[in-house]
């Protein structure tokens, strides 16, 4: 089983280069940060989804997609780390992660937001040889691939990385449902650390993860319906 650190250290520095990376991971203003897409969120209230429904479409996409997710950047990030023959390459993720994305639009929305996450990573660090494999083997990566890359490269544990996912996903319906609907700030805020218990299993299940047929295969029926809707829009705020 491969060591799942903490996150305090990493292979490009000590504990406060990869805090700081981790936080810079989340930042909204990035191109595949919130400011862009909503998680999914906008179609589900074109759709009639209300205030009230919006702490549960948090959670339900922790519970699903987010899984998926952070359990496939965990082997991203590990290959990225190892290079080794013997373990899963950048192409049979993202063949794992395609086969379990019914959605077309869900498909190509990750990888628009991994395209820009590579190119963060290739900008940063564009000497790091993962960096460089990924980008000869899947120049436009699912954003679960690409962010596992980039935190390998910048020195974010595992662990770090696992939080990182459930809270970006989060922060994004978040910010999302601000825009959108009329909801309290502080009451929106108060979600994310509501659903830190479903965050932390989510971790804990991403760290045990060795291979991509241990990644979970989970549908969101809806989420998939809304997000294919929502390419056909005209007048939207969010790419997705």
């Amino acid at each position: 089983m491969t060591n799942a650190d903490d996150g305090d250290g990493g292979a490009e520095g000590g504990a406060g280069e990869s805090a700081i990376a981790a936080f810079l991971l989340a930042d909204s203003r990035l191109p595949s940060g919130a400011y862009s897409h909503s998680a999914g969120l906008e179609p589900a209230v074109m759709a009639g989804l209300q205030v009230d429904g919006v702490y549960p479409y948090l959670v339900s996409r922790l519970q699903t997609v987010v899984r998926m997710e952070t359990s496939a950047a965990v082997l991203a990030h590990r290959h990225a780390r190892e290079l080794s023959a013997q373990g899963p390459g950048f192409a049979a993720l993202e063949s794992a992660l395609d086969a379990r994305t019914p959605s077309a639009a869900q498909r190509e929305s990750s990888r628009r937001l991994g395209r820009g996450m590579l190119r963060l990573a290739a900008t940063l660090k564009p000497g790091d040889p993962a960096v460089v494999v990924l980008k000869r083997e899947a120049p436009r990566p699912t954003r679960p691939v690409a962010l596992g890359v980039a935190a390998q490269a910048l020195g974010v544990g595992e662990r770090q990385l696992a939080r990182l996912c459930c809270y970006d996903d989060a922060q994004s319906v978040v910010a999302a449902a601000l825009k959108l609907l009329p909801i309290d700030p502080m009451s929106a805020t108060a979600w994310i650390l509501k659903a830190e218990p479903q965050i932390n299993a989510v971790v804990a299940e991403a760290l045990q993860t060795q291979t991509v047929d241990d990644i979970p295969a989970l549908s969101a029926p809806w989420m998939e319906h809304w997000a294919e809707d929502h390419t056909e829009r005209t007048r939207r705020l969010f790419v997705a």
